[in-house]
């Protein structure tokens, strides 16, 4: 199956996680709770929009049918839902951008998010369609910066004083790893 196809992608296995494609038994309150949650979406956009069941289901179905992918993130131990990732694709250019959100505030700090992460990205890196695999976030979200600096991503652009936290204008970095490059 190629990568960059509209079919699922396979149950991929981290150290401490197991993603797999989000499905539609997935939009449960606490998934709901976590777009909900001001601490959990202090850096993302979706901290502007208030979700639903139904705002989660049209999400979801944006993926049916296109190169993009949207997985649920699992612990290994019990299968508990703890986060999601997101890949959108660009088929003519060989590219894909990963978005990775851990919505259990209780496993933060823990390796999860990195775990995740890195599986993803590896997972992308091995398909022979793509080349390059991108990620951004504001400055001030250190973990995630932290996070891409240790999946091995290199700062690629900053847009200066892209968009407001608090009221703030702060950059956004955008960060890129290369098939070939060192994992």
């Amino acid at each position: 199956m190629s990568a960059l196809s509209a079919r699922p992608l396979p149950v991929l296995n981290g150290n401490k996680v197991l993603l797999r494609p989000f499905e539609e038994t997935d939009i449960t309150p606490a998934y709901i709770g976590w777009l909900n949650d001001p601490a959990t979406m202090r850096f993302s956009n979706q901290r502007f929009t208030s979700h639903s069941e139904a705002s989660c289901r049209r999400y979801l179905q944006g993926f049916e049918g296109s190169a993009n992918h949207f997985m649920s993130i699992r612990l290994r131990d019990g299968g508990a839902a703890v986060g999601t990732a997101t890949a959108y694709v660009s088929v003519p250019h060989g590219t894909v951008d990963i978005g990775i959100l851990v919505g259990e505030r209780k496993l933060w700090g823990q390796g999860i998010g990195l775990d995740a992460f890195q599986t993803f990205v590896n997972w992308w890196l091995d398909q022979p369609c793509i080349r390059k695999v991108t990620a951004g976030t504001l400055e001030v979200n250190v973990g995630m910066v932290n996070l891409a600096l240790k999946a091995g991503f290199h700062r690629e652009a900053t847009r200066r004083a892209q968009e407001l936290v608090d009221g703030i204008p702060v950059d956004m970095h955008y960060f890129a790893r290369f098939v070939g490059a060192d994992r």
